[in-house]
């Protein structure tokens, strides 16, 4: 009779513990496994903080004549027409006058609207945006040398992606003499950027 008595509690507490501590256990295990994932994300949480008050910090100590440097140099909107005047003012400055300027006007809202569905391009996720924009000027080869010197030392950054020249037609005076005519038409393609 003890046999079976203990045969039977031994079975009781295999069942007792299949049915009702392993569950817990699982339970308890799973729960150990949150707290630690919980605890990684507050240490990385805490490390992130420390780094943006870093961060923060950093950029507190930055001179306001420089912040401002920094605005210009990528500015957080397209700025079109503080381009077109910067542009135009160092072109006065060489003596050439602007003209025929393009740009296209779906990147000054960062693309069409209206409920279009527009296909994606890599240029989407980029964190900055894209201004091309094109423009015409009309010069002596050296003033153009000093004014593409100019535009490159300019604090905002703009890239020239293409240079087309017209050469000018030869002057004939009533008297047949012929003249070199040394004003060029330049086409320029640029590109600049902003923060989105």
């Amino acid at each position: 009779m003890k046999n079976i008595y203990s045969i039977l509690l031994i079975i009781i507490t295999g069942v007792v513990f299949f049915l009702a501590v392993d569950p817990f256990y699982k339970e308890v295990k799973e729960i150990k496994e949150d707290i630690s994932t919980y605890d990684n994300a507050l240490d990385n949480s805490t490390e992130l903080q420390r780094s943006r008050d870093d961060l923060v910090s950093v950029y507190n100590n930055i001179r306001d004549e420089d912040k401002e440097k920094l605005k210009h140099l990528l500015p957080d909107n397209i700025g079109n027409i503080e381009l077109i005047l910067e542009i135009e003012k160092i072109a006065n400055l060489h003596g050439m006058p602007i003209g025929d300027i393009e740009f296209d006007a779906r990147t000054l809202d960062g693309g069409e609207k209206g409920g279009k569905v527009a296909q994606a391009s890599p240029k989407d996720f980029l964190p900055y945006g894209v201004f091309p924009m094109k423009f015409k000027v009309t010069g002596k080869y050296e003033s153009f040398i000093s004014f593409l010197k100019e535009l490159e030392q300019n604090l905002r950054i703009v890239d020239v992606k293409s240079i087309d020249f017209k050469v000018p037609e030869a002057i004939v005076s009533s008297d047949g003499r012929v003249t070199e005519n040394d004003i060029y038409d330049y086409t320029l393609k640029i590109e600049t950027y902003w923060l989105k």
